[in-house]
């Protein structure tokens, strides 16, 4: 075997070796990305039930509130309407 083969060989296994490194090193960051969005999306989905969960009751009191102001307009109206100074 010739001296530049074997460099060449030798290169060419050193390479392989490397590559198949990278590969695995690669191969578990991405599986561990993974695990990671699918705990950050379990948070989000758990944020967003939280914020429902609160915006309800916010709702609920917005329009009682919309109720109320609309009766007093329209009670406002009818007393105007008929003439009642009280």
């Amino acid at each position: 075997m010739d001296v530049t083969q074997a460099v060449l060989l030798s290169v060419a296994i050193v390479l392989s070796i490397f590559l198949v490194v990278v590969g695995l090193q690669a191969f578990f960051t991405l599986r561990d990305l993974r695990k990671t969005l699918k705990k950050a999306d379990k948070l989000m989905n758990d944020a967003d039930d939280i914020v429902s969960q609160i915006k309800k009751p916010i709702e609920t009191a917005g329009n009682v509130f919309t109720a109320v102001t609309a009766g007093a307009g329209i009670a406002h109206l009818v007393k105007k309407i008929t003439g009642d100074t009280k």
